[in-house]
């Protein structure tokens, strides 16, 4: 199943991939390359994970939600904190061919139910230290308005809806189906300066050249360490 969006023009394809900004890849790439190493990827207080770490996570992640039927071309409403689970998370559903908008920890109940009502999501992640799920009564009325919904994981839930569980649990035989390059990675949030953000579709090709050039500007390099300070908190 792919995600309907408006695709570039013909010959603009062409000529992207002709000059190289194109190279259809996905972005699970970003990751995978790195899957081998035991260099620290990312850091959280007193918790580091190696890209080895961070990928097999990923991994089993997606495994789990594999075994719960979500399937490629499905799409997922995710909101994390500032928190390495984030980016679990979001290779995770890279890495199955599911398509996540990323809302921000400080949107409530307006912004996640229009995005909802926009992309129909088969899977929420969100995470109990946020006001809305930090009981049942909002999850509740969310899943019953939104029947789409079938699979519902949270960071910091000791229960059934366990994302840390889902993290740890080992992926068995787990291979990637991510979706083809030319199609939609992930939707992204426009500014909201008119209000509730827009969505924007993003295929892998068209933002792993943004993430590439933008590296390139800014001088990244394998010796970079980069402060990712963003609200974390509703």
């Amino acid at each position: 199943m792919r995600i309907p969006f408006t695709r570039w023009p013909d010959e603009f394809a062409r000529r992207y991939r002709e000059k190289g900004y194109w190279q259809d890849v996905p972005l699970t790439d970003i990751l995978t390359r790195h899957a081998d190493s035991d260099k620290t990827a990312v850091i959280e207080g007193e918790r580091a994970f190696s890209y080895r770490q961070l990928n097999q996570a990923a991994d089993n992640l997606a495994c789990s939600l594999r075994r719960q039927g979500i399937k490629p071309g499905e799409t997922a409403l995710v909101q994390l904190g500032n928190v390495p689970e984030l980016y679990i998370t979001f290779f995770a559903l890279l890495k199955l061919g599911v398509a996540p908008v990323l809302a921000l920890f400080s949107h409530q109940r307006t912004e996640l139910n229009a995005y909802a009502m926009q992309i129909a999501p088969t899977l929420v992640i969100a995470d109990r230290q946020h006001t809305l799920f930090a009981g049942e009564d909002f999850l509740n009325t969310f899943v019953a308005e939104h029947r789409s919904v079938r699979v519902v994981l949270l960071r910091n839930d000791d229960g059934d809806h366990s994302l840390d569980a889902a993290m740890r649990q080992a992926a068995e035989d787990f291979t990637a189906t991510p979706s083809p390059a030319d199609e939609v990675a992930y939707f992204q949030l426009s500014g909201g300066t008119t209000g509730t953000p827009k969505l924007i579709p993003r295929t892998h090709n068209d933002y792993y050249y943004s993430v590439r050039r933008s590296n390139e500007i800014c001088g990244f390099n394998e010796e970079t360490r980069f402060l990712c300070a963003i609200p974390r908190r509703a």
